[in-house]
């Protein structure tokens, strides 16, 4: 993200302001149905086997230097990613280059996974309505919030929620975003830390992460999970609320993303640390119809700061 976009974050957060209105129930379904949770592999191996040619043709998977910025790269810049792991990088970005389909059977999988695993719904949810704010995303259709960085956004989301090493921290995350306080729109928030995570492997910085295992998927979706836990541990020891996320994104990116190793490492740490204080539930704890949420102002703040920026 460049400077000049940054300090834009910054300036339109700080406007923000926050009201925190009762949980909102999707409207009655006439005809309740329950499709089968989706993992994570399952849905990436699903877009790895999709066509992705016309996406192929609009990724950007490197950031363009010049002048002295290109020779300072060259001598002490981060590692070229191995020749062999080119392929599996371009589709990453192609993904992020997908649009949600509605009529797209796995898509919608993925959504209802999500919603399912936040909320404890045990049906099915409308493609459409307001809903979809109490996990998080800014309107009635989770489509108009990934435009930025695609369906790559909503599986990384997914990959939050349903890894059983992430749980304990997604439903910490969880249960802060929608405290009365220090709420925030989750998945607009999660989409962000998508596109942050993108810039951090077009700059080459998890390249020799990638190297050393000989994999980017699993590299970038730690990464985005790394940067999670280092705003989560920020916003919630030091009682931050959303007219601080312009500042802490920012700051966040330039930490994780200069530090990858050590953010990789305070991952790990934190998620040990539940060893000894899990409770031992498997599942998220349904959402309290007393719980609050953002506004759609908010969320709509936020997307503004981040969705501007093309993958």
């Amino acid at each position: 993200m460049s400077r000049k976009a940054s300090l834009a974050v910054v300036e339109e957060w700080d406007d923000v302001a926050t009201i925190t209105p009762k949980l909102n129930e999707p409207a009655d379904y006439s005809a309740k149905t329950c499709t089968s949770l989706v993992t994570f592999q399952e849905a990436y191996e699903h877009f790895k086997k999709s066509d992705l040619t016309q996406h192929m043709k609009n990724i950007q998977p490197l950031m363009e230097k010049h002048g002295l910025s290109a020779v300072f790269s060259m001598f002490f810049g981060p590692p070229k990613l191995r020749p062999n792991l080119e392929a599996e990088r371009d589709t990453v970005f192609a993904i992020a280059q997908c649009q949600l389909e509605w009529d797209t059977p796995m898509h919608v999988q993925i959504l209802q996974t999500i919603y399912k695993k936040l909320t404890g719904s045990k049906f099915d949810c409308p493609s459409n309505g307001n809903h979809w704010q109490d996990v998080g995303f800014q309107g009635t259709d989770p489509g108009t919030d990934v435009r930025g960085v695609g369906m790559l956004g909503i599986l990384q989301f997914l990959h939050l929620v349903v890894s059983p090493s992430l749980e304990p921290l997604a439903r910490d995350i969880y249960r802060i975003a929608r405290s009365e306080r220090q709420n925030f729109p989750l998945a607009v928030m999660s989409i962000n830390l998508t596109k942050i995570a993108l810039d951090s492997m077009r700059r080459g910085q998890l390249n020799r992460e990638c190297n050393n295992r000989g994999n980017v998927i699993d590299v970038l979706n730690e990464f985005y999970a790394a940067v999670f836990c280092h705003i989560f541990l920020i916003w919630s020891h030091q009682q931050k609320t959303i007219v601080d996320a312009g500042y802490i994104l920012k700051d966040a990116e330039r930490f994780c993303g200069h530090n990858v190793g050590k953010a990789l490492r305070n991952l790990h740490l934190h998620l040990a640390s539940y060893a000894n204080g899990s409770n031992g539930k498997s599942a998220f704890e349904p959402a309290s119809k007393k719980a609050k949420r953002c506004t759609d102002e908010a969320g709509s703040e936020l997307a503004r700061g981040f969705h501007n920026v093309a993958s």
